[in-house]
């Protein structure tokens, strides 16, 4: 493979992951839970789940300013944010769908034009990042809830994800 090719793969590869895997999961984890839910501190040492959020949202921002400009410096990380707001279920929702939707637009100008803006570095570090919250998560509000979401069931695992991509990458 070459690496222009290569590289639009990879592209194909973390934008689905992202967007149709993540993404769906991470809402319907979130619409789950009530207010109190998604700011309740479980324990003293744990961030609460709307944290971890935004936490994960404060991280795609940053990497969708970087693909409009990589010359983008951030004056100190991210490692401990994890904000407290007072927002419902609903805009929680809201404000991660804005936030994906934002990163969509840019990842896909990178892949249309095979964008050097992208490092794939940090493109990696993102998707890796967002799925290890996403578990922290999903098996919180599990246990909170007792419930079974049932992802690979419904169509989000691994299989429909590649046939995403493949049929993407072919055309």
């Amino acid at each position: 493979m070459k690496k222009d090719e290569t590289l639009r793969v990879f592209l194909n590869i973390s934008f689905h992951r992202m967007y149709h895997h993540y993404l769906p999961k991470l809402l319907q984890a979130l619409q789950a839970l009530n207010k109190e839910e998604l700011w309740m501190r479980e324990a003293k040492e744990l961030n609460t789940i709307g944290g971890v959020v935004l936490h994960i949202c404060q991280h795609i921002r940053r990497n969708t300013l970087q693909y409009t400009d990589s010359t983008i410096q951030f004056s100190k990380g991210i490692e401990e944010y994890f904000p407290q707001f007072d927002w419902s279920s609903e805009e929680l929702c809201e404000h991660v769908q804005m936030t994906f939707d934002k990163w969509k637009n840019e990842i896909m100008k990178c892949m249309d034009s095979l964008d050097s803006n992208v490092d794939i570095h940090r493109l990696y570090h993102l998707v890796e990042h967002t799925a290890y919250h996403l578990g922290q998560i999903i098996d919180r509000v599990k246990s909170m809830k007792c419930i079974s979401f049932q992802f690979c069931q419904k169509g989000l695992n691994e299989k429909a994800l590649r046939e995403m991509v493949e049929e993407k990458c072919i055309k």
